[in-house]
């Protein structure tokens, strides 16, 4: 026990021992770790504020060149070594200095201000030391009573500084003296500093002696302006203008961001409606989600029944064989004669060759009227106002819409008058679609392809904002997507009567005349918009810059003139000459700042518009008022448009002309619309010619087959119930061995294999039309219009390549460098997709020739759905098909481009594939 407690008590006087060691150790270890930390931490804060005042230094240094000295956004630069013999020549030297730009005479706005001059720029007197310089400051004096400046009614002999202020206005009047009133009437202002003394007083505008002065830059307005645009704002500078303006947050607008924005509360609303609409529809479709698939549960019930029924069948329908295989031949032959006459028959061979000339000689036109344009433009830009009232479809719907109108209301009246006559009193409405006729379904699916082509180019404005004046003063993403819908509905309004007309049994003479001329009125339209307002949008957006610029020289005009009208002798003619040269300046500037991508600004450009706008607005030139200003003397040399490589379109990179381009990407709606321009006019033809013709009752009673899918038979219900049962054994059983095919005809058959008793319906016809137009569209807008986006995204790949390796030498990410797998990339793509749609329609006509013979096993059957279920999947079917043909074209199209690219840069530099296999 005793030596149990002697080892307890050893034990516990080593733990001490050790604890009186480590607790030190341990103690100086977090000391030091603490020390480090807070070391490293105020580095950190240390390294960021050096950063932040080196940034600023880097700033300022940058816009103030030595030997002028920053302060509160502007430059300060004291001319003492230069000093001036007059305050004209001063304010001249200011406007032409070297260094600076848009410099101007000292005008001092606050006390912080001038204390800055007084102790910093200038420096403090001691002794009997003293300086005066020039400010801009000077008198005004006139022969009238009174002038108006800044809305405000001055007396005579007001100071004004040189940003025309009035000096009263201003924190530093506390500091003017004018001891010479009464005795000398001065007219210019200097800064006298002494010790302990400075004063603003007026000065002789000519000395012998010569003084110094202090020129002024302005190169940042919004340092003390930022509390003028709210709470919600930005100030932004404006060095065009010499001012600045608030650039409001998301929600809010005007002067000073204290309102709220119509267009972010549109966006809200909008987004409000999206989510009312899916919380609508997923509450509609909870209770029939367990009804979608059970087909196949239903098609493993009915095929044993199927078959039963087959076999207990199968002698009725050897017996119905036999009138089938004897009508075979006999079929056949007149098949075969069928197709003998679609090329034997001129009016078909016309209606194929006629479209295909009209439309070549379309294209040519619009290749050559370029010369034209360019004539044009170089003596007028009246046709940049057409254009732009063309580019947002007003002149195209102001002619054509009116006329659609007439002839829909002429076809209601006029049924509703043949209908009264019969005895029944109702109104007649035109049925533009009838999805269960077989009537002109070529017709219907060649005016979806026009349509569509119209619909593709109003949603191309919303995405990438093509138009340059919208219709509706209101602005805001609601209100255009609500244009948008309206534009559309005005599309379907133009081309509701020529649907209704292709649509009826037996037409009216009167209508196709109206149709006829409505679609030939319609084509040359668009042929004069894609001839004289194609590749119109640079120089249209040029355009109105100088329109802008013409009204904010209008506003200085009237400035001028009121300065000329006040002050006739104010100014010396050095001080003249500098103000016409730094007028020169900030026009090279307005040039500078007015060119465009794409577009280079040419020699005649620039010396007319310095020409023009100088001789208007020159101080010693007669003042001319606005409306007199020749803006239609400027040159806007087109050919630097046509001609220029420096654009975004992947076409122009090969040196294509843009004329050519834009004349096949319409090719397909110029196409289809002389397809139905032609035949109308055939319907027309044939209906005059029916109507001269045909004299005697026996032919006018006559009436032409409806084509209908479901019409009332002509015969007896036996004799109809014989012949359904004959069709549908001839349409699904083949008596007889076909020949074999050519080897052509097998590869066709590989995509597409026509049947002799099936039809696509007006639905699958319209939907695969539109299609055909979306890809053929979107290959070439991407071409076009998706360089610049995927320049920069490869420039943003490029830069991890470039810093890991050094000796990489890839392509530099420039427009030309990327033309090939651009191209490439997206015939690829078109090419696959519409393989996929002829693929598509080979399988849709297989699903519904398995459907119609009772085999559900790729597709749900009929009474998988109920009613409103099917009416649903149909109505949306188009929709869905579209939508994920337009995303996986874009996806597939991507990843082409990028393949291509990888395997370019793979291809030219092996050794990265041996880093990677490392």
């Amino acid at each position: 026990m005793i030596v149990a407690n002697s080892y307890v008590k050893q034990s516990y006087d080593e733990f001490a021992m050790i604890r009186r060691i480590l607790l030190p150790i341990l103690a100086c270890f977090l000391l030091v770790n603490d020390v480090q930390t807070t070391s490293i931490t105020n580095r950190g804060q240390e390294a960021f504020q050096l950063i932040k005042e080196t940034k600023e230094k880097v700033k300022h240094g940058i816009q103030c060149i030595l030997p002028s000295k920053y302060y509160a956004g502007s430059c300060y630069t004291y001319m003492k070594a230069e000093p001036a013999s007059s305050w004209e020549r001063a304010y001249n030297n200011c406007l032409t200095l070297p260094s600076t730009r848009d410099a101007r005479l000292l005008a001092i706005e606050s006390i912080d201000e001038y204390e800055f001059i007084e102790r910093e720029l200038i420096g403090l007197k001691s002794g009997s030391d003293s300086v005066s310089v020039y400010v801009g400051l000077r008198k005004m004096n006139s022969k009238i009573d009174s002038i108006v400046m800044h809305d405000k009614c001055l007396s005579l002999d007001t100071w004004f500084w040189s940003n025309d202020i009035p000096l009263k206005e201003t924190p530093v009047y506390r500091f003017w003296v004018d001891n010479n009133r009464d005795i000398l009437a001065y007219d210019c202002g200097i800064l006298w500093l002494a010790r302990n003394t400075s004063v603003i007083t007026p000065a002789p505008c000519v000395e012998q002696a010569l003084r110094p002065y202090v020129c002024k830059q302005v190169i940042d307005r919004c340092y003390n302006n930022t509390s003028s645009c709210g709470k919600y704002g930005k100030c932004i500078n404006l060095p065009w203008t010499n001012s600045y303006k608030c650039q409001c947050r998301f929600l809010y607008t005007g002067d000073q961001c204290e309102k709220w924005s119509s267009q972010g509360v549109q966006i809200i609303v909008g987004i409000v409606i999206v989510f009312i609409a899916f919380i609508v529809s997923y509450v509609i479709n909870t209770d029939r989600s367990k009804e979608s698939w059970f087909f196949r549960k239903t098609l493993r019930q009915q095929c044993p029944a199927s078959a039963r029924n087959s076999m207990r069948s199968s002698s009725k329908f050897d017996d119905k064989h036999r009138w089938s295989t004897s009508n075979d031949s006999t079929y056949r032959s007149s098949c075969s004669l069928t197709v003998r006459k679609l090329f034997i028959r001129p009016k078909k061979l016309l209606l194929i060759l006629f479209p295909l000339t009209l439309t070549i000689i379309i294209c040519v036109i619009i290749i050559n009227a370029k010369d034209y344009v360019q004539e044009t433009l170089i003596h007028s830009t009246e046709l940049f106002q057409f254009c732009i009232l063309y580019d947002n479809n007003y002149y195209h719907n102001l002619l054509t819409l009116p006329l659609a109108s007439v002839i829909i209301l002429f076809i209601i009246v006029n049924q509703t008058r043949k209908q009264s006559t019969k005895g029944k009193w109702s109104v007649y409405v035109p049925l533009p679609f009838n999805p269960f006729s077989k009537l002109n379904r070529f017709d219907t699916m060649i005016l979806c392809g026009i349509v569509s082509h119209e619909i593709l180019e109003i949603i191309e404005e919303v995405f990438l904002k093509t138009a340059q004046m919208k219709l509706l003063t209101i602005n805001g993403p609601l209100f255009d997507l609500v244009r948008q819908f309206g534009l559309i509905i005005i599309v379907g309004l133009r081309y509701y009567p020529v649907y209704s007309v292709i649509e009826m049994t037996n037409g009216n003479t009167l209508y196709y005349a109206l149709c006829a001329l409505h679609m030939w009125l319609d084509l040359g339209l668009q042929i004069f918009e894609q001839a004289f307002c194609m590749n119109m949008s640079p120089l249209i957006r040029t355009w109105q810059k100088f329109e802008q610029f013409k009204s904010e020289l209008t506003a200085k005009y009237e400035q001028n003139l009121l300065m000329s009208s006040t002050t006739p002798s104010m100014y010396l003619p050095e001080y003249e000459d500098a103000r016409s040269g730094g007028f020169r300046r900030r026009m090279q500037k307005f040039r500078e700042r007015f060119s465009f991508h794409g577009t280079k600004t040419s020699t005649s450009i620039t010396t007319t518009t310095t020409t023009t706008v100088v001789a208007a607005f020159h101080p010693l030139s007669t003042p001319m008022p606005p409306h007199s200003l020749n803006w239609s003397s400027i040159n806007l040399n087109l050919s630097t448009s046509l001609h220029s490589n420096d654009s975004l379109s992947t076409f122009e990179q090969f040196e294509l002309d843009s004329s050519i381009i834009g004349v096949i990407k319409y090719a397909p709606y110029y196409l289809c619309l002389t397809y139905i321009c032609c035949r109308l006019t055939y319907l027309l033809i044939e209906n005059l010619y029916e109507f001269v013709s045909c004299c005697n009752n026996e032919t006018n009673s006559r009436k032409k087959s409806s084509k209908h899918i479901y019409h009332e038979p002509t015969f007896s219900s036996e004799e109809n119930q014989a012949v359904e049962f004959r069709y549908v054994q001839h349409l699904f059983q083949t008596p007889y061995k076909h020949s074999q095919p050519s080897w052509i005809k097998s590869l066709l058959h590989k995509f597409y294999c026509p049947k002799k008793h099936f039809q696509y319906s007006k639905q699958i016809l319209n939907l695969y039309m539109i299609a055909f137009m979306l890809i053929y569209y979107l290959t070439f807008n991407i071409l076009e219009n998706g360089f610049n986006l995927i320049e920069k995204i490869y420039s943003f790949t490029l830069m991890p390549l470039y810093i890991l390796y050094d000796e990489l030498d890839l392509p530099e990410p420039k427009l030309f460098n990327l033309k090939y797998e651009m191209l490439f990339a997206c015939c690829l793509t078109s090419l696959i997709y519409f393989g996929q749609l002829f693929l598509g329609m080979k399988h849709y006509q297989r699903h519904m020739l398995h459907a119609y013979q009772g085999i559900f096993v790729d597709i749900p059957s009929r009474s998988a759905f109920k009613n409103m279920r099917l009416m649903s999947k149909n109505i949306h079917y188009p929709g869905y098909c579209i939508a994920y043909l337009t995303f996986g074209y874009v996806i597939i199209g991507n990843l082409l481009f990028f393949t291509l690219v990888i395997l370019r840069v793979m291809c030219k530099h092996l050794f990265l594939i041996e880093e990677i296999a490392k």
